[in-house]
């Protein structure tokens, strides 16, 4: 009798032959890409030795990983048939397997149609390069490593997105557009959240914040978009994680997948907290866009017209006036939350807070500049400044930014199109290795408005301080 293990790997010896076609034409794509890419290879030539090497072509390396993914998608699609097809459904759950041997029987047909393609291709495209060309091995390595990365990220998000809606749902059409919505939110919401509830209300440039959103894409469907940045070492490893998260994801749905029957293909969804969960994303991501930029209000109107067209597609039972006013009140509800939340960032600066001083060095170089509704500007240019000298200065700005008062219509005054206020104060601060060593460590700008008289105070302040020399500081007029 056969062990487990052997059943597997039995199943999956039959689903690769029967699957062949797929296998063709993957290694089509990717070997279309090669070709492609080898065509272009010129722009690993264009670099120099730092920590980022850039390189011209990377739209190319976008469309590979795009195409690449399809293949992916349709894979997926025609393995895990069973689970939105009812014919095939009955046929496969009658047959005497568990449901563990089911799942990773497929994802071992899984690997051999389109992972190991992936890597073969691309261990091809590394010899060729490097025999083609003069550049060093490390450099092709690693530029080589980001590339395959890079469609391997692609692939396994796009694969967990699939397969995670294709278990939870049990017709085509939801499995689909939950997967759409799904990679969607998950590509924009970090940006979305980032525009809408922190940078309108922030006084301070929040560096890692950005940094983190300019980088989200690394767990995403689109991760060649950090191709921009080029291949670096902080790139690849980015990739390398993605890579090792979705594929432990992948392999931890298999607690879901044993949870379903036969019975549960032809529901739409077979666990309804995953309806919810997909409900919410999508209400928090357009929402949380529309507050980014308010010209996009009618999105709103749509986004409930869309909620409750999901609800009455989906639901299982007839539908009620009572029903009917409850989904509108659980959508009140998130847009109550977001909301919420919006405002209590705007209190809250953003959740950034005050200057630190901690991020502070010895060696400091500071720029402030303030204005005034009259036409008037103060500039302050330091040397370097101790970071005792650079926390007076930092003091006086924290001290101004308790001045403001928030109120509901500035509140809204955020949303609002309009010139940047006369009446501003701004300090930039370029934190230094060192006296002798000007490496920049860190940056800090803080900047904000306030009233007329605050901006004189802050000036007027800055002036007393007696590291500030005449001659650093400078006024001049100017009309708006």
């Amino acid at each position: 009798m056969q062990t487990p293990k052997n059943r597997i790997l039995a199943a999956s010896s039959r689903d690769f032959k029967v699957n062949k076609l797929l296998f063709v034409i993957t290694n089509l794509v990717l070997f279309i890409n090669f070709i492609m890419q080898m065509s272009m290879r010129s722009f690993i030539t264009y670099y120099s030795e730092s920590v980022t090497n850039s390189y011209t072509g990377y739209g190319l390396a976008q469309a590979g990983s795009v195409a690449i993914a399809l293949c992916a998608v349709f894979t997926v699609f025609t393995l895990f048939h069973e689970l939105y097809s009812k014919p095939h459904a009955d046929l496969v759950y009658s047959l005497p397997s568990s449901a563990k041997e089911r799942f990773f029987s497929k994802l071992l047909t899984l690997l051999k149609l389109h992972i190991l393609p992936v890597i073969f291709w691309n261990i091809i495209q590394f010899i060729a390069i490097f025999f083609t060309t003069d550049i060093t091995l490390y450099m092709v390595a690693r530029y080589s490593a980001v590339l395959m990365f890079t469609e391997l990220s692609t692939s396994l998000f796009v694969i967990l997105a699939v397969l995670l809606c294709m278990i939870c749902c049990g017709r085509l059409a939801e499995m689909i557009y939950t997967a759409v919505i799904i990679t969607a939110c998950e590509i924009a919401l970090p940006g979305c959240i980032y525009y809408s509830t922190i940078s309108p209300f922030t006084v301070q440039y929040p560096y890692d914040i950005d940094n983190f959103v300019t980088y989200c894409p690394a767990w995403s469907a689109f991760p060649a978009h950090l191709m921009e940045f080029g291949y670096s070492t902080k790139v690849l490893l980015l990739l390398i994680g993605s890579t090792i998260f979705s594929a432990l994801l992948i392999t931890l749905l298999y607690f879901l997948y044993k949870k379903r029957d036969g019975k549960d293909t032809g529901k739409p969804f077979v666990f309804s907290a995953y309806r919810e969960i997909i409900l919410i994303l999508a209400v928090i991501t357009v929402t949380t866009y529309v507050l980014s930029d308010t010209s996009n209000l009618i999105l709103l109107p749509a986004l409930l017209l869309g909620y409750l067209l999901a609800r009455i597609l989906s639901s299982d039972r007839k539908l009620t006036i009572v029903r009917f006013v409850k989904w509108v009140g659980i959508f009140a509800v998130y847009m109550i939350v977001i909301f919420g939340v919006n405002i209590l960032a705007y209190l809250c600066n953003g959740f950034t807070g005050k200057i630190s001083g901690s991020r502070l060095s010895d060696a400091n170089f500071v720029y402030a500049t303030n204005s005034t509704s009259d036409g008037a500007r103060f500039d302050y240019l330091s040397n370097i400044l101790s970071k005792d000298e650079a926390l007076q200065i930092i003091d006086i700005y924290n001290k101004a930014l308790d001045t403001r008062k928030k109120s509901f219509a500035d509140y809204i005054d955020h949303f609002k199109p309009h010139e940047v206020s006369p009446n501003s104060v701004n300090v930039a601060i370029d934190v230094y290795t060192s006296k002798d060593d000007h490496t920049s460590l860190d940056f800090i700008d803080f900047s904000f408005d306030v009233t007329n008289a605050e901006v004189d105070k802050v000036t007027e302040k800055l002036k007393s301080l007696s590291f500030v020399d005449p001659e650093q500081t400078s006024y001049y007029y100017y009309n708006y």
